[in-house]
């Protein structure tokens, strides 16, 4: 049985341990440290520039010779079961036709249609119901074509500028510009 100085000592004792164990937590070596380079790189990402660059309703055709055309958005109301769209934001809908041109098959399964305005970026909204449901999961053959929908919720209002950029395999390859629905 403790006496009232014993408990004094156990305690102390507890958090003393407690202390030593907690500073070794956190500890690494040097070659875990991160740069300063490497530390400004992840704060402040470059964007590339997109490989080409054009309009709404117009087909952009990138190196590999790969045409995308998107078309101008129009406002639209997501179903019951949609998910993504933001109050107080303009929820758009437009489409990404897709034609390859290039001797392989195109990838669209890691495509990522990032949207911004001058108020701020948009998020993607989908919508099964609308036949919104994200990019192809199927190769697209060389030669061949499609068309798929997409939603965003932007900020702003209509007549806003409007820029569309399309990335696959973490590159920028489409950027396509026009106004707010």
């Amino acid at each position: 049985m403790f006496t009232r100085t014993g408990r004094k000592i156990s305690a102390a004792l507890s958090v003393a341990l407690i202390a030593l164990a907690l500073s070794a937590c956190g500890g690494g070596s040097d070659a875990d440290t991160t740069t300063a380079a490497e530390g400004e790189a992840l704060v402040n990402a470059v964007e590339e520039e997109a490989q080409a660059k054009g309009s709404f309703d117009t087909a952009v055709v990138t190196p590999d010779k790969n045409s995308f055309t998107v078309s101008s958005p129009a406002k639209f109301t997501p179903g019951k079961f949609a998910a993504g769209q933001l109050p107080g934001q303009i929820n758009q809908r437009f489409n990404v036709s897709v034609s390859n041109g290039s001797g392989a098959d195109l990838d669209l399964a890691t495509l990522i249609v990032k949207g911004t305005t001058t108020a701020g970026e948009c998020v993607d909204i989908f919508d099964g119901d609308a036949k919104m449901d994200g990019a192809p999961q199927t190769p697209l053959a060389a030669g061949a074509s499609i068309t798929f929908a997409w939603g965003l919720s932007c900020p702003g209002a209509a007549g806003d500028e409007l820029t569309v950029v399309l990335t696959n395999n973490a590159v920028n390859i489409v950027e396509a510009k026009g106004k707010l629905a």
